[in-house]
């Protein structure tokens, strides 16, 4: 019987496989493929390219710059976001009318979209006489600048990622089983220790789960660069998805778009693993 019910569960799981074989997999091993051919502007094969698409990629100096700017967007954003996120989740962890007010504050990057929060944020920090600058007394040219460019496209992204973040590790804080505070408060245990040797262990998962999520989100960005800095000053803010929309929708170049694709979902399934086997040992740890 368990066998049958076993067999019965999986034939649940066709329609979903197959929809992420015809709008998944199909089209990345079609570009797998291609990566390996020349491949003119009108999307025909010319020629076998073998290893030299991805020989010419690591050659461009252009692409390397923009992996550079991918680590250093990575580096900058990835401890701000989730220190913000897990700070802001701790301080309203207990259930109050007070807390609920706060929360439904931080929530509130939900309601806009990426593209409008992009545009808000580009007028902010616009010019020497942006409002930040009149708001702080700064006389800064934020986006004519490389780091200060890209210290205002963090922000935006914190923005962008803060409320998602905060709800998941709201919930995993407030879905800690009373009775293990409890008892950890009659064996003497001091908030500080409540906190950092209980709270924080039992949703590490979740907060793995937020980190790697963010990590994804570094590694893809694009659409922010788009509409705040366009790549610059001097491509000095250029990641390596915004160019692969270069030269995927500017430039036409088939063998680099089909390149850099197939590199990035290899690093995304790469990622994909680690967080797996992150879940797995934090789930070990936890009983």
């Amino acid at each position: 019987m368990k066998r049958r019910i076993d067999k019965r569960a999986y034939l649940y799981l066709i329609p979903a496989f197959a929809v992420v074989s015809v709008f998944s997999f199909a089209p990345f091993i079609k570009t797998f493929i291609s990566s390996f051919f020349l491949i003119n502007q009108k999307g025909t094969v010319t020629a076998f390219a073998g290893l030299a698409n991805y020989r010419v990629l690591l050659d461009d100096a252009y692409f390397i710059k923009s992996i550079e700017n991918t680590a250093l967007f990575v580096i900058l954003f990835l401890p701000l976001n989730t220190f913000l996120t897990l700070l802001s989740a701790s301080l309203v962890k207990e259930k109050t009318k007070f807390n609920e007010w706060i929360s439904l504050a931080y929530f509130l990057p939900l309601a806009f979209s990426l593209s409008l929060s992009s545009l808000i944020f580009k007028e902010m920090f616009k010019g020497t006489n942006s409002i930040i600058n009149r708001i702080f007394g700064l006389d800064i040219a934020w986006l004519n600048d490389r780091m200060s460019a890209f210290a205002a496209i963090v922000l935006l992204s914190v923005f962008l990622d803060f409320a998602l973040d905060h709800i998941l590790l709201l919930s995993s804080f407030r879905k800690i089983d009373k009775s293990i505070k409890e008892a950890s408060m009659m064996d003497g245990a001091s908030s500080f220790q409540m906190y950092f040797k209980i709270e924080l262990p039992l949703i590490s998962p979740t907060l793995l789960m937020t980190m790697f999520i963010a990590f994804k989100d570094a590694l893809l960005i694009s659409a922010p660069i788009m509409t705040m800095t366009e790549g610059g000053p001097r491509r000095g803010t250029e990641t390596v998805m915004y160019y692969y929309y270069l030269e995927a929708f500017k430039s036409s170049n088939r063998a680099a778009e089909s390149t850099i694709a197939t590199l990035m979902v290899l690093l995304s399934a790469l990622i994909l693993l680690l967080y797996y086997l992150a879940q797995r040992s934090a789930r070990r740890r936890n009983g």
